[in-house]
């Protein structure tokens, strides 16, 4: 547990920023069959092309799942099972892309703390 909490602190702190135009482009390089929604998978493979492009470097698979179920439960807000480009414009628009949400905190802090 130490040592995937030491991974997820990490990859929140490497610094990743990308334009809105780019994440939309990603979506739709992803939407292969132009749905305009992406899977859970998908979501996932989104986080790893922005790695590429932001760093260079893709986090380990089990921190960029966990991260992806985080941001997918959020991001998929009429709980359909999928994310709408709607829906990513909408958060991305209030809140920009942050993929860490915090999640540092909540692994990093041991219970009862």
């Amino acid at each position: 547990m130490t040592s995937f909490s030491n991974d997820i602190l990490r990859e929140t702190l490497r610094s990743s920023r990308v334009a809105t135009e780019d994440v939309k482009k990603l979506f739709l390089q992803l939407d292969t069959d132009g749905s305009k929604s992406l899977a859970r998978t998908e979501i996932m493979d989104l986080l790893g092309l922005i790695e590429d492009m932001t760093t260079g470097e893709r986090s380990s698979e089990e921190v960029r799942s966990y991260v992806t179920d985080y941001l997918f439960n959020i991001l998929d807000s009429d709980k359909n099972g999928t994310v709408d480009l709607a829906e990513l414009e909408e958060y991305i628009s209030t809140y920009g892309l942050v993929a860490n949400l915090n999640v540092v905190s909540a692994i990093a802090s041991p219970v009862g703390a």
